[in-house]
């Protein structure tokens, strides 16, 4: 009982931060809140597991994010034309070096989306419909090979280098009313060849803050153990009376 004390007010800490750490070049406030209203779960804190620095290739990316729950990856996305964008996708499973595509085959499972920050655009993953059964089921792409792929298009595309050679084509992520198949996230033109150069990268673990009724239940656990210390302390692997 000793020892679950300091572990329990280690987890009141971690809860109390802020809803996201501070901002990055990358990473704006106004960007966090954006992607935190798409999520659609309430508040939201952030953990950047990985940033992208020169010479570093997919097995840098992996060794940082792998196993580690639902992420959000940002990047710095450049076209032919020089044209930057700040695109990325959110992840509702963790990433992995092996397994191919994260196969989501029922609706209630595609909660996956791309977004484009520059244009304020979402593109979550195509619903199941009498034409496009099976479309929006590839989620991701996980192969030690590749930093984050998005589906099956590949609706986003990021190569061992992390840099050159990225492309998007939309197919698991479209407007099932638009079918918008083959454009780009970037500018919505259609793919022509591989034609992204990525720049910043991060990559954030999400973790939803506890609304008011687990802060109670919380601090009444914290109570409970600090009178149960004073009035039946542990002493030599044994429960004694004051």
């Amino acid at each position: 009982m000793a020892n679950l004390l300091p572990r329990l007010l280690g987890a009141a800490i971690l809860l109390s931060l802020p809803a996201a750490h501070a901002s990055t070049p990358l990473l704006t406030d106004a960007d966090m809140a954006q992607l935190s209203s798409w999520l659609g779960n309430g508040p939201v804190r952030l953990e950047r597991l990985y940033q992208k620095r020169d010479g570093e290739t997919a097995a840098d990316f992996h060794a940082a994010v792998d196993g580690k729950g639902r992420t959000f990856t940002v990047m710095e996305a450049t076209n032919e034309l020089g044209q930057m964008f700040k695109v990325g996708g959110y992840n509702p499973q963790s990433w992995a070096s092996s397994g191919g595509f994260h196969i989501t085959t029922e609706d209630a499972r595609r909660t996956g989306f791309l977004f484009n920050l520059t244009s304020r655009q979402i593109h979550r993953q195509t619903p199941r419909t009498y034409a496009l059964d099976t479309v929006g089921s590839f989620q991701t792409w996980n192969n030690a090979t590749t930093g984050p792929v998005f589906g099956a298009g590949h609706d986003l595309y990021v190569p061992w280098d992390l840099t050159h050679g990225g492309y998007s084509i939309m197919y698991s992520y479209i407007d099932p009313v638009r079918s918008d198949f083959d454009s780009s996230l970037l500018d919505g033109r259609d793919y022509k060849s591989p034609n992204i150069t990525y720049g910043q990268m991060e990559v954030w673990r999400v973790f939803a803050v506890p609304e008011a009724g687990m802060w109670l239940m919380l601090a009444s656990g914290l109570c409970l153990i600090g009178l149960t210390r004073r009035w039946f302390p542990v002493a030599s692997g044994r429960i004694s009376l004051r």
